[in-house]
């Protein structure tokens, strides 16, 4: 009996991920399949407890980035709070351009929401100090919101980004066209992300972000010399990192980066 209830406490002090999803349904999923294939396990009770919550009725947020649809933080922050009150600790959204507005959503979460893109440029900035200059793959809401430019720039690495008419054609296309990921079509939708992509690395960039959860559904590092950064595989690593480590610290919207160090990562490099 003694030995239950010790059990049953360390069970209801363990950290839950919650997991905003349905942004999109395919996308949330993967990042669950993340949670598992990365985490060292020997039996099933060495696995992560996490929520999956999946609520494809979020607005799309581009649309509402562009004018063109209903804003998506209502719905968002109505997911958060599902997942809050389930007992979760923390929260990630497995959708990049749902990170613009990721400050408005946690005004109203009590618990912590991992900052993806933040994450991304600390895993560069510690694991790649080579790179600095990146091609950047993401939906138009993303790049005409500057999320990614902005803390690219802010720690001294250059950001390259298609034409418009690029960016519509073989972006945008691959993910929302009748044809396209979204609708569960990946062959075109492949062909035109590797065509985007060469683009790309034809301006001399040391990596391509995907920065559409989408994206990594079909353009894998087998197939590419450059390095690919999967921000939500990224994200998946590090929370496992952070749960089993016990780290004091995430990196949600208040992280801020260690500009300190930054000019010892070119030093190394050059």
């Amino acid at each position: 009996m003694k030995n239950k209830i010790k059990s049953e406490i360390k069970r209801v002090n363990e950290k839950i991920i919650g997991i905003v999803g349905g942004v999109g349904p395919e996308a949330s999923n993967k990042f669950c399949e993340f949670l598992i294939k990365y985490k060292n396990s020997k039996s099933d009770q060495d696995h992560l407890v996490f929520l999956h919550y999946c609520n494809p009725k979020i607005p799309d947020r581009t649309e509402f980035i562009l004018g063109k649809g209903d804003d998506p933080r209502p719905e968002i922050i109505k997911t958060c709070k599902v997942l809050q009150d389930a007992g979760s600790s923390f929260l990630v959204i497995p959708c990049n351009t749902a990170h613009v507005f990721l400050k408005d959503i946690q005004n109203y979460i009590d618990i912590p929401i991992i900052d993806m893109t933040k994450v991304l440029v600390k895993k560069i900035l510690e694991d790649y100090p080579y790179i600095r200059k990146v091609g950047i793959l993401a939906t138009t809401g993303s790049i005409k919101s500057g999320l990614y430019q902005e803390y690219f720039n802010s720690v001294g690495i250059e950001t390259v980004l298609l034409s418009d008419k690029d960016q519509e054609k073989l972006v945008m296309d691959a993910v929302y066209g009748d044809k396209g990921i979204k609708s569960g079509n990946k062959i075109i939708s492949k062909k035109k992300l590797t065509i985007a992509a060469n683009k790309l690395m034809e301006q001399g960039v040391d990596s391509l972000i995907l920065g559409c959860t989408e994206i990594p559904l079909v353009l894998k590092q087998k197939n590419f010399l450059i390095k690919l950064l999967d921000p939500m595989e990224i994200v998946a690593k590090e929370v496992i990192n952070y749960l089993e480590e016990e780290k004091s610290e995430m990196v949600t919207t208040t992280y801020s980066f260690n500009l300190i160090n930054l000019n010892s990562y070119i030093r190394d490099v050059i």
